[in-house]
C-alpha cells in the first residue's frame, strides 16, 4: 500500500464522523480480541452498528480499514509529545533528562502493549503493517535523537549521532520484546515494568555519559 494512498475517506457531516468513529473503535476491539486473523468487516459491522456497505463505502478494503484501525489506535500515542516536553524541561539534569526520555518512549508503547503485540506479532509477515510501523518508530528515533542531542556536548561517545540512535534502539527493541514476549522470556528473574524501564533508562545514561 503507497503511503501517498488514503487509507480511509473522510466523512463530510457530523453524523458520518460518528459513524465511523464507531467503527475504528469496534476494529480496534475486534483486534483486541481476536487479533488480526479473526478481524472481519461483519464482526465490526455488527459491533458498530453499521451495514458492511456503508464500511466499504469508506475503505478500499478489509486491509485498508486494518490499518486506518492502527493508525486511530497509535494517535492515543503521546510518546514525541512527552518527549518533546522533557527535552524543554530547565529543571533536569543532563542525566535526568536522558533518562526521563528513554522511559517516556518506553512507557507509551507498554501502555499500549494490547494493540502492539498484535500488529508487532503481524508485521513481519505483513509489509503494509511493517512499513507504516517503521514509519511511526523512524519519526519517534529523529525526535528522540533531536532531544537527547541538545546535551550533545555532554555525550562521551565520539559520534554522539551514532550513539543516540543506537540508545534508541535499545529502548524500543527492548520494550517491543517485552510486549511481545512477556517479562520473562530472555530470563526466569521476575522484573516488573517499573524496574525494567528504570533501569533500562538508568543503563542508557551510563552508556552516553
Amino acid at each position: 500500500m503507497a503511503k501517498s494512498e488514503p487509507l480511509i475517506r473522510p466523512p463530510l457531516q457530523k453524523r458520518s464522523q460518528e459513524s465511523l468513529d464507531r467503527v475504528l473503535q469496534a476494529g480496534l476491539e475486534v483486534i483486541q480480541e481476536k487479533g488480526l486473523d479473526g478481524f472481519t468487516l461483519q464482526e465490526v459491522s455488527q459491533r458498530a452498528s453499521v451495514s458492511v456497505g456503508s464500511i466499504y463505502g469508506r475503505v478500499a478494503s478489509r486491509e485498508a480499514l486494518i490499518m486506518a484501525v492502527y493508525e486511530y489506535a497509535m494517535a492515543w500515542t503521546t510518546e514525541q509529545d512527552e518527549i518533546r516536553r522533557d527535552a524543554e524541561r530547565d529543571d533536569l539534569a543532563t542525566r535526568e533528562r536522558i533518562e526521563a526520555l528513554a522511559a517516556d518512549a518506553a512507557w507509551e508503547m507498554l501502555g499500549h502493549a494490547d494493540v502492539l503485540s498484535v500488529f508487532m506479532r503481524h508485521a513481519p509477515m505483513v509489509p503494509w503493517i511493517l512499513t507504516r510501523a517503521a514509519e511511526k518508530s523512524q519519526e519517534t528515533a529523529e525526535v528522540f535523537t533531536a532531544a537527547v542531542l541538545k546535551d550533545r556536548d555532554q555525550i562521551r561517545h565520539p559520534e554522539p549521532a551514532v550513539a543516540v540512535d543506537v540508545a534508541f534502539r535499545m529502548v524500543y527493541c527492548t520494550t517491543a520484546r517485552r510486549i511481545t514476549h512477556g517479562p520473562q522470556f530472555e530470563s526466569a528473574r521476575k522484573v516488573s515494568d517499573k524496574v525494567l524501564v528504570r533501569e533500562m533508562a538508568r543503563a542508557i545514561a551510563d552508556y552516553l555519559l
